[in-house]
């Protein structure tokens, strides 16, 4: 080989060796993004650019070492793995982690959730809240797994985010909504207030008014779950919104479970009877007034 053939080579090594540390390095110091793993998840993707606090739409999994709640529940799975879980989280764009947002935790009746509710972004981001809704805890799922779905995603995602402890609330739509209320009572020390859309139970059978029918879809009684006293007595510090309109198929047991049961009962609770709103969920001028009437708390 010719000197000058020799000094050219040498250098284009030099200059591949140089490219490759620098693209060592790139990788390591890169924030993580989502990417499947082997069991098909994704790894948390919490961080931005430059280290900065995801916000937008994304799905995530998160870390294998879960926090429990300080007070645990037999009604509720607490030994769910959130690195198998799928997560659909909307943070609004501007959250910066310099000040406590709220949180929304919503089970949907369906397995997926491709998105927020219409209209209830700009309410949320309006309002400094974080949505999450978990991926398959719909209605044909166990109960004690979406409960503990439900309390999975509220404390997972207070691990990345500053979120203010006392304006964690717990919502859902038809089978969720339920699935909402009971967490109100299981799980009253980490949700302080629910949003019921389409769907509540009570603790105790309440007189049969405005209902048509006390069973639900499947044949099972409609309206009911036992409860102790130290689940009862724990609920009274949280506030249940029930939502429901006049063209909701359930709208006579809700206003059933809200009159004969919490209201009877002395609970702190609202009830909207939506004009024209068939089983759906809340609009954004409902879903308003709600967190309204849960913000008067503080």
């Amino acid at each position: 080989m010719r000197p000058a053939q020799r000094r050219k080579s040498t250098v284009l090594a030099f200059s591949l060796l140089v490219l490759s540390i620098l693209a060592t390095v790139l990788a390591l110091t890169e924030p993580r993004a989502s990417k499947p793993t082997a069991q098909g998840a994704s790894v948390p993707v919490i961080s931005g650019s430059a280290g900065a606090p995801r916000t937008g739409n994304f799905v995530t999994s998160f870390e294998r070492e879960t926090i429990k709640p300080a007070r645990r529940d037999p009604n509720i799975a607490y030994d769910l793995d959130s690195s198998r879980e799928q997560f659909f989280v909307h943070v609004p764009a501007a959250y910066s982690g310099q000040s406590r947002y709220g949180l929304v935790v919503f089970i949907h009746a369906g397995d997926q959730v491709n998105g927020l509710p219409d209209g209830w972004p700009g309410v949320l981001d309006a309002r400094n809240f974080v949505f999450i809704a978990p991926e398959n805890a719909g209605n044909e799922q166990d109960r004690e797994r979406r409960l503990g779905l439900g309390v999975l995603s509220a404390l997972e995602i207070m691990k990345f985010y500053q979120i203010d402890a006392n304006r964690v609330y717990i919502s859902g739509f038809s089978g969720g909504a339920r699935m909402a209320g009971l967490l109100g009572f299981f799980q009253s020390d980490v949700f302080r207030g629910t949003i019921q859309n389409c769907g509540a139970d009570f603790y105790e059978h309440v007189p049969q008014v405005y209902a048509t029918s006390q069973l639900d879809t499947a044949g099972e009684p409609y309206g009911f779950f036992p409860a102790t006293a130290d689940e009862v007595h724990g609920a009274k510090r949280v506030r249940f919104v029930l939502i429901t309109g006049s063209e909701d198929f359930r709208r006579g047991n809700i206003l059933d479970v809200f009159n004969g049961g919490f209201v009877k009962a002395g609970f702190q609770a609202k009830l909207f009877d939506v004009p024209g709103m068939s089983h759906d969920i809340a609009d954004a001028r409902t879903l308003n007034a709600a967190l309204d009437f849960l913000e008067a708390l503080h």
